[in-house]
């Protein structure tokens, strides 16, 4: 990969924003032409700190890791880790907060619907 920028974010998830930060990477040109800063919402791959997945999954960039020598070193331990860093496919342009709540009330009620089937 060309010289980079680095992406820390959170993952979006029916459960809410995910405790846990993931670094990701962009190219110089895809950075300039996604025009990101902090509270974006990018579509990436869902990962877990044991697996990486091909399913879409949506990330809020808390922070942009411009600094040369930072992004070095996050490459570096990538290469170290044997662990890459995910790439981001696009913007989330349409991303509507009322619409993630109402996702976050039907898995809700889902996982209450579970509880309530064992039960019976």
């Amino acid at each position: 990969m060309e010289c980079c920028k680095i992406i820390r974010g959170y993952y979006l998830t029916g459960l809410g924003q995910e405790e846990l930060a993931y670094y990701f990477k962009v190219t110089e040109e895809q950075f300039e032409d996604l025009n990101l800063k902090v509270g974006d919402i990018l579509i990436t791959f869902y990962q877990n700190q044991e697996v990486i997945t091909s399913i879409p999954a949506l990330v809020r960039v808390a922070s942009l890791i411009t600094d040369k020598t930072i992004v070095t070193q996050y490459l570096n331990s990538e290469k170290i880790d044997g662990f890459p860093m995910l790439p981001i496919v696009e913007k989330y342009k349409n991303f509507d907060p009322i619409v993630f709540k109402h996702i976050m009330e039907m898995y809700q009620n889902m996982k209450e619907e579970i509880t309530q089937l064992k039960l019976k």
